[in-house]
């Protein structure tokens, strides 16, 4: 992560780098998660990836945690980077510093979701210059991240709340960073923008509800009160399962609520069942109808595999919510196809659809 200065984005999902340069802007994603190497290529102008590839990485070989190396087994992660380069005709088979030499290609890097700290925090003022806000902003984080916050990489968005301003803050030590940047770089890409998989996944659930409802426009939003809450505005969760790491965030219209990853043990078929999910969801769910006037309607699911079925059935039965996919119908007709859509491009294809705006 790099300071590069604050983005003001109406999406939740803005962009956790800051934009560098003034070029266009990169077609060409990769996800590095526990489960494999995935890359995804798309045009501009397009909310579609239009090729893909991912290549799978064994257990233990990413370790995403913001306290210690990531990336346990180096070899074994470029391996599997080469050959979805490779199966894309993009790359040969292996790095190699003549890569270096060749101009680098801008790409968007998705790392996982517990390799960094996302919070949110509300200001009453905010500074406008990025030399005062993010002296401020690691004040704030100082006590609640356990690594040294001067040291370490922070971005931030912001957006209105009310007479409040609402700071996203996402932060990780530096060494975590690199070593995901590296690999990328060995292979002749620049990070151009770096982002949590789930952060950029949530692009997909607010273009999602806003083609639900009624006549394919959002619902008008009532003011904010003084405390910047939306009262009446519904809510809408995204839960999203790479192993071991479960995030489960939530959008009220244009703001990001809550933010919480923790990790949980899958039976030995890979499975979560619904009593896992509904005990992991219920907190969060708890949080927000404490917090936040409006109720939590509508559930967005995605890499829960051959249980997101029973699972959706729990929790419209338990917690009254309606459940939808969070990637699209026209990405993977069959279970087999959408699982993989699911864990593998759900990213990828947020930051397209980001991107276009579509």
């Amino acid at each position: 992560m790099r300071e590069n200065g604050a983005q003001t984005k109406a999406s939740a999902a803005a962009r956790f780098w800051s934009k560098l340069w003034n070029s266009p802007q990169p077609t060409i994603g990769v996800e590095i998660s526990t489960q494999a190497v995935s890359v995804g290529r798309w045009s501009h102008g397009s909310a579609q990836i239009e090729t893909s590839a991912w290549k799978p990485v064994s257990a233990g070989a990413v370790e995403p945690s913001p306290l210690r190396e990531n990336i346990q087994r180096p070899e074994e992660v470029q391996q599997a980077f080469a050959a979805a380069l490779s199966s894309l005709g993009i790359l040969p088979n292996s790095p190699s510093p003549a890569h270096s030499a060749r101009r680098p290609t801008d790409a968007v890097l998705v790392i996982p979701d517990q390799a960094a700290r996302l919070f949110v925090l509300h200001f009453d003022t905010f500074p406008e210059k990025p030399q005062e806000a993010y002296p401020l902003v690691k004040w704030r984080l100082k006590k609640s991240v356990p690594f040294d916050i001067e040291s370490a990489a922070l971005s931030y968005f912001v957006r209105p709340a009310g007479n409040e301003l609402q700071v996203v803050a996402v932060t990780t030590p530096q060494a975590v960073l690199q070593q995901y940047e590296t690999l990328a770089e060995s292979f002749g890409f620049r990070p151009r923008w770096v982002t949590l998989s789930t952060l950029a996944s949530l692009e997909l659930a607010e273009t999602a509800n806003l083609k639900d409802a009624p006549g394919g426009a959002a619902p008008a939003a009532p003011a904010e009160g003084s405390n910047g809450k939306t009262p009446g505005l519904p809510g809408v969760l995204v839960a999203k399962y790479s192993p071991p790491g479960f995030t489960t965030a939530i959008l009220q219209g244009s703001h990001l609520r809550l933010f919480r990853t923790v990790g949980v043990d899958a039976s030995g078929e890979g499975l979560l069942s619904p009593a896992d999910v509904l005990e992991v969801l219920h907190p969060s769910v708890v949080y927000f109808q404490d917090n936040f006037e409006g109720p939590l309607q509508q559930a967005y699911l995605c890499g829960l595999g051959e249980n997101s079925a029973a699972i959706a059935e729990a929790l419209e039965g338990e917690m009254h919510l309606k459940t939808a996919p969070l990637v699209p119908e026209q990405h993977g007709g069959a279970d087999a196809d959408r699982s993989r859509w699911e864990r593998h491009f759900a990213a990828l294809l947020g930051v397209a659809r980001e991107q276009t705006g579509v």
